[in-house]
Formats: C-alpha cells, structure tokens, sequence
C-alpha cells in the first residue's frame, strides 16, 4: 500500500522567494533581475496555492 507523500512545509516556499527577491534587488543587469524576479514570483505563487489547498482540506 502506497503512503501519500508528506506535504512540503508552507515556509520553505516562503523563504525561497525571499531569497530570490532579494537576489534580484541586488543584480546590477537587467537580465538577473528579470529572472530572479519571476523565479520570486513562481516561488511566491506556489505558497499561496499550497497555503490555499491546505485552508480548503480542513
């Protein structure tokens, strides 16, 4: 029988975009900001629907 998978913690996400986010504020060219930005966008976008589907599973 097959385990269901333990789900990932809310902060790690969190915390990742963070870091991104402020990875970005820091790059001097255009092209870095630009992808670190988005990657702290898709890593912001992820918590919130992993914050969401747990609210719903209650």
């Amino acid at each position: 029988m097959a385990r269901t998978p333990k789900p990932m913690p809310l902060w790690l996400p969190i915390v990742t975009a963070v870091c991104f986010a402020l990875a970005a504020v820091l790059q001097t060219d255009t092209f870095s900001t630009v992808a670190f930005s988005i990657a702290a966008a898709a890593l912001a976008l992820t918590a919130l629907v992993q914050w969401r589907m747990r609210r719903r599973d209650r």
